[in-house]
């Protein structure tokens, strides 16, 4: 690298002509706020909300938590309250939490990824098969035993996009 060229336009080293130091000079222009994501939002409506408007930026410390609760009762809890302008978090069929990040989806119901599993022994249903028998969710090996087919026959599992032959 060679050494930076000093012109009587530069002062202590720096060129007073360039667009940084323009920027850095000029106060004209507010710094915007960083963009938060809607989840983010979503939750620090609650946080709010909990501590009686209190946002978390305005508290003392770095503390999220408030050490004094709000003398301002709660009527309703707050995720159940819809907040103005916030996008609702959809809700896992399983445990009726909040999902943030990635969601499964059968048969119109979300789950979280580790709440998709099998109604009687647990087993994570992802990337496998699944079966629904009255609203629940099971496991190809839980499903059989839960069906009961006519004298005679056999339960098969037939699983999309495979062909069928009928005889």
């Amino acid at each position: 690298p060679e050494p930076p060229v000093y012109s009587p336009s530069s002062r202590n080293g720096f060129d007073m002509e360039s667009d940084v130091y323009k920027m850095l000079q000029d106060p004209g222009e507010p710094v915007s706020a960083p963009k938060q994501s809607g989840s983010f939002r979503y939750l620090q409506g609650i946080l709010e909300a909990e501590d009686g408007g209190v946002s978390p930026t305005d508290r003392p410390g770095r503390s999220l938590r408030s050490p004094v609760r709000s003398p301002i009762p709660r009527l309703v809890s707050p995720i159940n309250t819809p907040l103005p302008g916030l996008q609702k978090l959809p809700q896992c069929t399983r445990c009726g939490q909040g999902i943030v990040g990635t969601i499964v989806k059968a048969r119109d119901k979300l789950y979280h990824p580790e709440c998709f599993m099998c109604d009687d022994c647990g087993l994570n249903l992802k990337q496998r098969g699944y079966f629904f028998i009255e609203e629940n969710l099971y496991c190809e090996t839980h499903a059989k035993a839960r069906v009961q087919p006519p004298e005679g026959y056999d339960v098969v599992a037939v699983y999309p996009n495979s062909k069928v032959e009928l005889v």
